[in-house]
């Protein structure tokens, strides 16, 4: 069944044409539980992919026999029964409500670790959980089309670099789809924590997205992508009304935004808006002002001789390999 490694095989399928995991209930032991992991995810070393210690998982997940049974991820797993999990639970079975919970199972024996004070109300689609590890800190999100949902919690019952992926309880029903992980190499900095963060910032806008008007649809798919994980951002299409003076309205987004990020394309040196943009912001930082850098942000189609000469030393971002772009995120996320 693909590279996806179930427990209770009966419990689950792989829809080789849509990528889906299915889980059809079942499960075994006191919590009828049941678990998969996908040994493709994590990160690869001489062909081989490596357990991960510190990563993250997400997926989409949408509960088809109830929102208050019980799913979600795992990560640290082995393939002898033991993993964290982060997930649902049901609070009441007479109420469209669930409980989020981070647990250990070992041994057979499920332990709760931490739980979220208030239930919460699952969408009837799917719903976006995400999972992040490192050391024994773990936080754990839901997102609803209603909510955010946030976990933190300490968590070194289990130590050791393990697998990731799904789990179900209880007899669940799910579909898993967009399942993703990457191991990595510093610590996640929670909500509260970026807050606070940006409370001491001067700037409206963690990034100014500069590109060419043919390339507007990717960037504004990579608005949203930053967007999710709170990263502010100056895109003009959301920032420059019927009726602004254009130029203006540019010149106070330069102005508030810490990072200038050029979108390198094929169609990018042709844009004049687009070199005036981030010339601006490199000649200051230039001339000894560093309060602004410029970070170049490969679009799909880049190559290295769409980069600008000004910028061709400059350490860039692509947007096309995830590691390398969710540590990008991590990194605008500590500033």
């Amino acid at each position: 069944m693909s590279s996806w490694q179930t427990f209770n095989n009966a419990d689950w399928t792989f829809s080789e044409r849509s990528g889906n995991l299915i889980g059809h209930g079942g499960g075994i032991g006191d919590y009828a539980a049941s678990y998969a992991v996908d040994t493709s995810l994590g990160r690869k070393h001489d062909d081989r992919v490596l357990p991960m210690l510190n990563g993250r998982v997400s997926a989409q997940i949408r509960l088809s026999s109830g929102t208050g049974t019980g799913a979600g991820l795992v990560c640290r797993a082995d393939l002898g029964w033991t993993f964290v999990a982060f997930h649902t639970i049901s609070a009441n079975p007479t109420e469209p409500t669930a409980l989020a919970r981070f647990s250990v199972f070992q041994e057979g024996v499920l332990v709760p670790v931490a739980e979220l004070p208030e239930p919460i109300t699952l969408g009837r689609g799917y719903n976006h959980f995400s999972l992040e590890f490192y050391s024994g800190r773990m936080r754990g999100e839901i997102r609803t089309e209603e909510q955010k949902y946030e976990l933190l919690a300490t968590c070194p019952h289990v130590p050791f670099p393990g697998h990731v992926g799904l789990v179900k309880f209880y007899g669940a029903g799910l579909v898993a789809k967009s399942v993703t992980a990457e191991e990595t190499l510093m610590p996640f900095v929670t909500s509260a924590e970026r807050e606070r963060t940006r409370g001491r910032q001067d700037f409206a806008y963690d990034v100014f997205l500069c590109h060419a008007t043919p390339d507007k649809p990717e960037v504004q798919q990579l608005a949203e992508r930053l967007g999710k994980d709170g990263i502010r951002c100056w895109l003009d299409s959301g920032e420059v009304q019927f009726g602004d003076r254009i130029t203006q309205r540019i010149q106070e987004g330069l102005r508030q935004s810490r990072y200038l990020l050029p979108c390198v394309s094929p169609r990018f040196p042709d844009s004049v808006w687009a070199q005036s943009e981030y010339a601006a912001v490199l000649n200051a930082q230039h001339s000894g002002d560093s309060s602004r850098k410029v970070i170049p942000l490969m679009l799909a189609d880049a190559k290295v001789e769409h980069i600008p000469d000004l910028l061709v030393d400059v350490r860039r971002v692509n947007t096309t390999n995830q590691v390398e772009f969710e540590e990008f995120i991590a990194f605008l996320q500590s500033q």
